[in-house]
């Protein structure tokens, strides 16, 4: 099948550009000829595209072979011509673009974004006379897919910030959502949940939707022992120079000088004055001693922004009776804000605790006495920095639980299914795909709610005391449990299931 894949960012990073190179690589590996349109700047990096170019309104251009690895099929990554702005949900850096917020962007960037699109994605489709096209998220994918190639042609793939960041938000952008799921053979999503939420804001999406999860790469996402795994990562790490961008060791000096002087605006300047998508210098260094350190770790991984909720992983950190060490692996513009409230809570400040509780919309809210309780944390909380899909895998397996805190609904845990995948126990937020991937999990370890967490006030405390529960279990109970989830994940979420799923849609659009 000749398929063209429309994604508006890159291949690594967020969940919606690993689920879009994943993806990518099992249609290719299954025979298929893929077209991936996206901005991804270094192709070159990825061992699944065979060619990569740019296209705009005058057609393909720039094209050069890559160095693949053999397979069936073919994929080839063009990049369309949007000009210099790039819009996002959840702002972050991105090279070479100037990123603003679709909420902020004017009727003139939007129209003109939309207008590039739509011209790049007909010449790419006509170029390679695609059978049939899968557009990513309820906007922009959809309605440039309609107006580039017309009814019936594309299907329609709902990530779940989109609704959150954009349709919830704006009317313009509800009506642009309507457009183009009303045109769409199907309208594909990672949960009931988020299908539920697309079909409450934009109705015309109904009747034609379907659940398709997203995978996890089983082969590479295992169960390993935990020291060995935390050493290959620092053994990974060792050969990538980029690190040396990454976050000088004095910016935690300069955090301390901003919280002392209550400067919300000096810490979010700090954020600014490194390279967010690299790992830290010191990131080696950090993983060979967590290495040789005894004693469950708990974990986090992906973005540091406020509605991931990690400040809530903080404040169950200083409450659990367990007391175990943390690794914090994430990138994202409430860096320095994390190290503030760690330095707070260390110095058992509650003062200082109260007035960085006041930047977010959900404040660990811990007792004065919990807060005072808290000196020697900094010593359990290790931050490394940005480490992608390359050392994620041995990074979960070095973890005995992965915490999944997000605050605002999400479409799936894709990173909760890795980390069971790779034996990291989940404990997720219980809401919106979060609970639905809990509970499968819980379903087949026989334990309800072990897994996850009742957001809302007090959730710092009902997540301690989640800790406390997963590690108090004895060793033997607790590698048996690790072995279910495993296999759990195995039968459940893989990427060549959702690959079948979505050439089921894309191939029949036999949805209701």
């Amino acid at each position: 099948m000749r398929l063209l894949i429309w994604h508006g960012w890159l291949l690594e990073g967020a969940g919606s550009n690993v689920y879009t190179a994943r993806v990518t690589d099992v249609l290719r590996r299954r025979g298929h000829d893929v077209l991936l349109l996206c901005q991804e700047g270094h192709p070159e990096r990825y061992d699944f595209l065979d060619a990569w170019g740019n296209v705009g309104a005058e057609g393909v251009s720039n094209l050069s072979e890559g160095g693949a690895k053999p397979a069936d099929g073919h994929a080839t990554l063009l990049r369309p011509d949007i000009g210099g702005l790039l819009p996002v949900f959840v702002y972050d850096e991105y090279e070479g673009f100037e990123v603003k917020r679709f909420v902020d962007l004017t009727n003139a960037e939007l129209r003109t974004y939309l207008e590039r699109n739509v011209a790049a994605l007909h010449a790419a489709s006509e170029w390679h006379e695609a059978d049939a096209v899968i557009a990513g998220h309820a906007i922009p994918g959809p309605v440039i897919a309609r107006r580039a190639t017309g009814d019936g042609r594309y299907v329609a793939k709902i990530h779940g910030s989109d609704l959150e960041y954009a349709v919830r938000l704006q009317e313009r952008y509800r009506r642009l959502a309507a457009e183009g799921l009303a045109g769409a053979r199907a309208v594909v999503g990672a949960s009931a949940d988020v299908l539920s939420r697309t079909v409450e804001l934009v109705p015309e999406a109904g009747g034609r939707t379907m659940v398709v999860n997203p995978g996890v790469d089983v082969g590479r996402f295992r169960p390993r022992d935990g020291a060995s795994a935390l050493s290959s990562a620092a053994d990974l790490l060792s050969r990538d120079s980029s690190a040396e961008a990454g976050r000088p060791l004095s910016i935690d000096e300069a955090v301390r000088n901003a919280l002392q002087a209550r400067d919300q605006e000096a810490l979010d300047r700090l954020a600014l004055g490194y390279d967010q998508d690299v790992p830290d210098p010191d990131a080696v260094k950090k993983l060979r001693e967590l290495a040789s350190q005894p004693g469950p770790m708990v974990g986090y991984i992906g973005k540091f922004i406020p509605q991931k909720g990690v400040q809530l992983l903080l404040g169950a950190l200083a409450l659990a009776k367990a007391r175990p060490r943390a690794l914090l692996i994430g990138f994202g513009q409430c860096r320095e804000w994390l190290t503030a409230l760690l330095l707070a809570l260390d110095a058992g400040d509650a003062e200082a605790v109260a007035w960085l509780d006041g930047q977010v919309d959900e404040p660990i809210r811990l007792p004065t006495d919990a807060v005072r309780g808290a000196t020697g944390l900094a010593g359990r909380v290790i931050f490394t920095g940005r480490l992608d899909h390359r050392y994620a895998p041995e990074a979960l397996a070095a973890l005995d639980v992965l915490v999944v805190p997000s605050i605002l609904d999400e479409a799936f845990a894709m990173v909760a299914a890795e980390g069971a995948a790779a034996g990291a126990l989940p404990l997720v937020a219980r809401h919106s795909g979060l609970a639905e991937v809990a509970a499968v999990l819980e379903r087949e370890v026989g334990a309800p709610g072990l897994f996850s967490f009742e957001p809302g006030p007090g959730a710092a405390q009902r997540l301690a005391h989640g800790l406390d529960r997963l590690l108090e279990l004895p060793q033997d109970e607790r590698a048996e449990l690790r072995r279910k989830a495993s296999a759990a994940v195995n039968r459940e979420w893989t990427w060549e299931r959702t690959a079948e799923r979505l050439l089921a849609a894309a191939d029949e659009g036999s949805v209701g």
